[in-house]
């Protein structure tokens, strides 16, 4: 596993087994701020590696702003797409059935970045052993 950044409230890491970057939030984020920095860091990190696979574990991410969902369908996934060059980009949030406010956040954008992207796959999981299951064999 290689560390790319960690925070108070999320942690971003690359794990080799499932060539996969992971966003895993730790708490709530505080802000739109926040939450654009954390990502900037998501996608620095993504432009980085050769994966087309990435997972947002947002179980404890709370609610986010429309704001901050626009940023993620305006800046991080396009970023991730240029980055791929044509590739398809395998994303899938990890959520918690029962935290209302990430699930809505996480199925807005989810929505949204698949009607703007071409060549995003987006899936939503609600167990880690499915997710890994799923990331094996993408």
């Amino acid at each position: 596993m290689r560390v790319f950044y960690t925070g108070k409230t999320a942690e971003v890491y690359f794990d080799d087994s499932t060539d996969t970057l992971f966003l895993k939030y730790l708490e709530k984020v505080k802000d739109t701020k926040e939450f654009v920095e954390i990502n900037t860091e998501v996608l620095n990190a993504f432009k980085t590696l050769r994966t087309q696979k990435f997972v947002a574990d947002i179980r404890k991410m709370g609610i986010i702003s429309l704001e901050s969902q626009n940023w993620v369908v305006d800046n991080l996934i396009p970023g991730m797409l240029d980055h791929l060059k044509g590739k398809p980009l395998h994303h899938a949030q990890l959520i918690d059935p029962k935290e209302v406010f990430a699930k809505v956040s996480g199925t807005n954008i989810k929505s949204k970045a698949k009607s703007k992207a071409n060549g995003l796959v987006v899936r939503q999981f609600t167990s880690q052993d499915e997710l890994t299951n799923y990331l094996r064999t993408v």
